[in-house]
């Protein structure tokens, strides 16, 4: 089977420009072409699109990616080098995921808040006086703290934070 640009663009959901961006930096290879001269994917790039998306979501650079594209191509002798590259990807996908769970614990307790706040203030109590994140305008005081590293982040209520 093979995908002109357009059916691959559409299949992986990256644009025409972007892959031909790809094969340009030797990310994508080995691209039949018509007599005419158009493009044609085989299954093998595709799938190579799909890695390289998968890596790059991982936090690879693009080079990086072709990197271990360039490594693939040179055979078995080069695994070891390809593992760590994917246990550093692997890292930073926990670490995303860490900051992922983060945000939403956040969120999830924010609209808690703000549903309690309607709530009072349908039931006729002050939200400003009930919930004091909520400033006299109704603007909402993100709670945070500043971390180990000195960065500021959000303070989610239930976590086992010792504050300054």
């Amino acid at each position: 089977m093979h995908y002109t640009i357009s059916q691959l663009a559409e299949k992986t959901g990256l644009s025409i420009h972007t892959l031909r961006y790809y094969e340009k930096e030797g990310v994508i290879r080995r691209v039949d072409r018509t007599p005419g001269g158009r493009r044609l994917y085989s299954e093998e790039c595709a799938s190579m699109v799909v890695g390289a998306l998968c890596l790059k979501e991982a936090g690879m650079t693009l080079p990086q990616i072709k990197e271990f594209f360039d490594m693939t191509a040179q055979g078995v002798g080069t695994l070891s080098q390809r593992l760590e590259m994917l246990r550093g990807a692997r890292k930073n996908l926990y670490e995303l995921q860490r900051r992922l769970d983060d945000n939403l614990k956040f969120v999830n307790f924010t609209i808690g808040y703000f549903k309690g706040a309607i709530e009072d203030a349908r039931s006729g109590r002050d939200p400003e006086s009930t919930h004091p994140l909520l400033t006299a305008e109704g603007a909402f005081k993100f709670p945070c703290f500043r971390s180990d590293e000195g960065r500021l982040r959000p303070l989610i209520p239930g976590e086992d934070i010792e504050l300054p």
